[in-house]
């Protein structure tokens, strides 16, 4: 193998090609692995860089701030804010310390998940991490995280504005064109393009299924230190208002799904002063206030729908719920201080059949290959979940086997058979839990309601330390080594855990 394309320069790609690069290289100098990426890149991604490709910036460079002006790259432009699960920082803490200390820097870090109602009753807490699992849950916007992974990626193996129109599978190589007019030749192809990307087209199994709006949109905002500063002064005028103890809360009522990221400590620890203390050692900044709303909405709003039209629909579903939510949403962009970051109908594909063409020359990851609902709380961990697979998967047959006795078709092959059998049973299982949270955010009738609420409590009261093992335990490393054993993988056959 000569040459492998990855199409996705998303966390994903990112991630894939620098798993790649960590398992592959050091044993075979001389093989080409590229990205193409339909974006242009984000401005502060010099190619005249003096210190090199994925050095520093150069000394007349700023990067830009990820919070006061959120549409300033693409990377911002892309997505709001994210939880990155522990089995995910575990991953890219594996992959690059200095990428796990940058989105440290750049996150809250929570063990634990608030539950509460509209009036604001709380229910419980479950867990979001902690000891057992090594981390909490890193709460972090999409674009900090994607650029601490696209910095690591060498600018000569990047290629942006390189729209794909058409991957054909050749059997002996894969052919990719641009809509530029221009094509590619590798040998192995990661599609890591997304729900609406071109390379699942290559796979005529899985090539008519469709992205579906599933009813619900999402939309968020961040909120700097000063409008936080003064939205919790208003409330502290008014009685019976009680602050969220967990640093994300999430509240849930009769149409309507409300989160939010909210650390009172740490606005008691930061200086008084208009503006976000700056982060000196790696040059990022952390917002003081997040929310999120999901909530039914149909048609769903397109590019052109007018923003202060979502947001009167948001207030309207949030009427009557705690101050702190309304004055979330009324602080936040049009007539309002803080940045919305996000307006996102939820397009979801249904399961895939195949994930991999026949010849072994092409393989889907992340998105691409399974679309997570955002109640999954995985979609970002799962999808370095898949890089980190395919890395290791690429050593252990390439390398440690030495690919003397099978052609690389063969080997090809075997990648790609063990790679289904270790994350699509998996991926199937936390789509399945994910749509079943996603059903409490529908709109539910007065019985619907007190079941739902019954069923929280309940679960906050009796769950087990280990009831999110199933998510945050899993472990890449030790499930390759099972594969490549014959071993039974920790998941099996429709989502059933072993």
């Amino acid at each position: 193998m000569k040459s492998i394309a990855i199409i996705g320069a998303g966390v994903g790609g990112c991630t894939t090609y620098l798993f790649l690069k960590k398992h592959l290289l050091p044993h075979i100098p001389d093989l080409e692995i590229h990205i193409y990426e339909s974006y242009p890149p984000p401005p502060y991604l010099s190619r005249s860089n003096p210190k090199g490709p994925s050095g520093p910036l150069n000394d007349t460079e700023e990067r830009p701030n990820l919070h006061s002006n959120p549409t300033t790259n693409v990377t911002t432009a892309l997505g709001g804010g994210l939880g990155l699960s522990p089995n995910g920082i575990r991953i890219l803490k594996t992959l690059d310390p200095e990428i796990y200390a940058r989105i440290k820097a750049s996150s809250y870090e929570t063990d634990t998940f608030g539950l509460q109602i509209s009036s604001g009753r709380m229910l419980g807490s479950f867990p979001a991490g902690g000891k057992r699992y090594g981390n909490g849950t890193m709460i972090i916007m999409r674009a900090a995280l994607h650029d601490a992974v696209l910095e690591k990626v060498d600018q000569k193996d990047i290629s942006f504005e390189k729209k794909v129109k058409s991957v054909v599978d050749g059997m002996e190589k894969v052919k990719i064109e641009f809509e530029n007019g221009e094509t590619v030749e590798a040998d192995f192809v990661v599609g890591a393009d997304g729900v609406w990307g071109k390379t699942r087209q290559a796979i005529p199994e899985s090539a008519a299924l469709k992205a579906e709006y599933d009813g619900l949109v999402g939309i968020g905002a961040f909120l700097d230190e000063k409008t936080t500063r003064n939205i919790l002064a208003e409330l502290k005028d008014k009685k019976n208002v009680v602050l969220p103890k967990s640093v994300m809360t999430m509240t849930f009522g009769p149409s309507a799904f409300f989160g939010t990221v909210l650390d009172v400590s740490r606005l008691d620890s930061a200086p008084s002063k208009d503006g976000l203390p700056e982060n000196k050692d790696l040059d990022r900044e952390l917002p003081f206030a997040g929310w999120w709303s999901t909530f039914p909405m149909d048609p769903p709003p397109t590019s052109k729908t007018p923003f202060s039209e979502v947001k009167e629909k948001v207030l309207a579903n949030h009427k009557g719920w705690t101050p702190l939510i309304t004055a979330l949403i009324e602080n936040s962009g049009v007539g309002g201080s803080g940045e919305v970051t996000h307006v996102l109908p939820r397009w979801i594909t249904p399961n895939l059949p195949k994930w991999t063409s026949d010849s072994g020359r092409i393989l889907l990851a992340g998105d691409a290959a399974h679309c997570m609902p955002p109640d999954s709380g995985q979609g970002v961990s799962c999808a370095v979940e898949d890089a980190m697979t395919i890395g290791l998967l690429c050593e252990a047959i390439f390398v440690v086997k030495g690919g003397e006795e099978a052609t690389d078709q063969d080997n090809l092959k075997r990648l790609c058979d063990l790679y289904t059998k270790l994350r699509k049973p998996r991926c199937e299982y936390i789509v399945a839990e994910a749509r079943k949270r996603g059903d409490m955010k529908r709109e539910l009738n007065v019985v619907e309601q007190t079941i739902r609420n019954v069923v929280m409590w309940t679960m906050c009261k009796i769950m087990p330390e280990s009831m999110m093992d199933a998510f945050y335990s899993y472990d890449v490393e030790t499930e390759v080594k099972k594969a490549l054993n014959g071993e039974t993988p920790a998941f099996k056959g429709k989502g059933k855990v072993s």
